[in-house]
């Protein structure tokens, strides 16, 4: 009989029971995780330039505003500060100012210290208070738990057989 064969193929059935087990539990946490990641809202700029621009050029149409804006930026603008880019994109009579992940609109004639003010007073709200869920750390976490302790019981296990194996009887 051959203990050591035995013993691995209980390890790589116990080790598979384990991963569906840890995969069971962890499946509804992961989930809600990679829900709320999806329903966050996405920082959308509506500009009549970018939809001009889109409209002529509709090979654009995969990027987001965001990133057409940098882009555009960059190619054609770079001669002006990008503060001034920003206010020709949102329009002539507003500033866009992002402030703790949200973009605030302002009148284009407001002073520094108003757009200061204004933000300051502005409450939080609950989300700000807690930090958004990673919904990638979460799995991380716990593929390396379903993964990490059976690697650990097959180093222990073989250290085991191996220090046993030195007691065992000679064979003649």
């Amino acid at each position: 009989m051959n203990w050591r064969r035995g013993l691995f193929r209980l390890w790589i059935v116990g080790t598979v029971l384990f991963v569906i087990a840890v995969a069971f539990v962890s499946y509804s946490e992961i989930k809600a995780q990679f829900d709320a990641t999806a329903r966050k809202p996405k920082t959308i700029i509506h500009s009549s330039i970018l939809a001009q621009f889109r409209q002529e050029y509709p090979q654009y149409n995969d990027l987001n505003d965001a990133q057409l804006a940098d882009a555009l930026y960059k190619k054609l603008y770079s001669d002006i500060p990008r503060e001034q880019f920003d206010r020709k994109i949102a329009g002539s009579n507003t500033k866009i100012i992002e402030f703790q992940g949200r973009l605030h609109v302002f009148p284009a004639d407001a002073t520094d210290d108003e757009i200061a003010a204004t933000l300051a007073n502005e409450p939080l709200s609950f989300d700000d208070l807690i930090p958004a869920p990673n919904p990638w750390a979460t799995l991380g976490v716990w593929a390396s738990i379903a993964l990490g302790i059976p690697l650990v019981v097959l180093a222990l296990g073989a250290s085991l057989v191996w220090a046993f194996s030195g007691f065992a009887a000679k064979r003649s």
